[in-house]
């Protein structure tokens, strides 16, 4: 599997619609995330992959809900996606999560999280 499908099925796994952040369509159903297509080879370092969670809601309670979901998979140590020639570690970012208001809607909840990426390809 490619990076950029790997990356897109991964992101998948958390039963939202999840967009490559240049290809959110106009008007997106809500909830939905969106994160960065960076991508990289084995001495590119830590690659920046931003992921952003967006829910209309009156309340945070299910967007801090799927953030910490999110937390959880990629676990203290990372979570190691494969890819054809190797593999991608996803890593928490630091802060990992930041809320963030939406100034045109009040009830649109934003999550804004820093992941870090190894990719440990040819």
């Amino acid at each position: 599997m490619s990076k950029a499908s790997a990356l897109y099925s991964w992101f998948g796994g958390f039963g939202l619609t999840q967009y490559e952040e240049s290809n959110v369509p106009s008007s997106p159903a809500y909830p939905y995330l969106t994160y960065t297509d960076a991508t990289g080879d084995f001495d590119s370092g830590e690659v920046p992959i931003i992921v952003n969670l967006f829910y209309r809601t009156e309340s945070n309670v299910a967007i801090d809900a799927k953030a910490e979901e999110i937390y959880t998979r990629i676990g203290r140590g990372g979570v190691i996606i494969p890819v054809e020639n190797g593999s991608i570690w996803l890593k928490r970012g630091s802060p990992f999560c930041q809320a963030l208001s939406e100034p045109s809607d009040a009830n649109i909840r934003r999550r804004y999280i820093n992941i870090t990426a190894e990719f440990l390809t040819a």
